[in-house]
């Protein structure tokens, strides 16, 4: 299961630094409270520097907090640990391993985490079959420098998947990646999270407003380290880009989050043409 709560959490990188006395810190995140229940897709959004990555690196135990706490299924969370699977920007493979390798390292390790008594043979099985399901079995002999960024996004997110963690957390995945790759692996995520037994919990960090109105069943927004919206995407699946202009519902709250957006700057104001279409359809089957 994966059911997360977060309890009045606050963090500061000066307390990890030691960069200033605790009374003077500057907080990253200020008393944090938010529940996801088991299953749920949430995306974070915000502006650089809103705490977003900052709550992400607390739930995957990378930081820990300086006041409040995290819990997984009423468990605290103390550290990294195999029931959170992480996907990064900078897709964080291992350059001296294939791209089955990859995957097949992540299998080992929740293998003896969780003593599943996987055989070499089913493994290796198992790393085929997650690498089938993000159409890399035919790249699987090659190792990351042989990959555009897209496939080595893929094979990361195929050792995240084949981990068979409760929980799913990205950080910004496809930030640095083209509108096309970005799209193909925006369609992959929904198909692969909505296809599974038992969804997974997914927390989900972009900038992207469209992004997250399409792959999410909730967005959360943050602002200085604060949570100032919280939303339910109230839309039906499966989704495509159509939806943020002839979805009344969908219309509305990327208006509205866009607002947001703008909210920082006292002399900015929201583009005048939100409901514009996109480029491009993109369709999440």
């Amino acid at each position: 299961m994966g059911a997360i709560r977060i309890e009045y959490v606050s963090f500061s990188y000066d307390d990890a630094l030691g960069a200033r006395p605790a009374e003077t810190a500057e907080l990253t995140l200020d008393d944090i409270s938010l529940e996801i229940p088991d299953g749920q897709f949430l995306c974070l959004i915000g502006h650089s520097g809103s705490g977003k990555t900052t709550l992400l690196r607390l739930l995957a135990g990378l930081n820990r907090p300086r006041e409040g706490r995290i819990l997984i299924d009423g468990v605290p969370v103390k550290g990294p640990g195999l029931d959170r699977a992480v996907v990064f920007q900078n897709y964080a493979l291992f350059p001296w391993m294939t791209a089955r390798g990859n995957v097949e390292f992540g299998i080992q390790q929740a293998n003896k985490e969780f003593g599943r008594g996987l055989s070499k043979a089913q493994v290796k099985e198992l790393a085929t079959e997650y690498l089938q399901r993000v159409d890399m079995l035919e790249a699987a002999t090659k190792y990351p420098y042989q990959l555009s960024g897209g496939m080595r996004q893929r094979v990361a997110i195929a050792r995240a998947l084949a981990i068979d963690a409760d929980i799913l957390l990205f950080d910004e995945p496809f930030g640095a990646l083209d509108v096309k790759t970005r799209c193909s692996l925006q369609k992959l995520i929904d198909r692969l999270w909505r296809s599974g037994e038992h969804r997974k919990t997914v927390v989900f960090v972009t900038h992207d407003i469209d992004e997250a109105i399409l792959l999410s069943d909730r967005v959360v927004f943050m602002r200085r380290g604060e949570l100032v919206a919280d939303r339910r995407v109230d839309v039906a699946r499966p989704r495509s880009s159509a939806i943020l202009v002839n979805d009344e519902r969908a219309r509305t709250l990327k208006e509205e989050l866009t607002e947001l957006f703008y909210l920082d700057g006292p002399e900015e104001e929201p583009p005048a043409e939100l409901d514009a279409l996109p480029r491009g359809e993109v369709v999440l089957p």
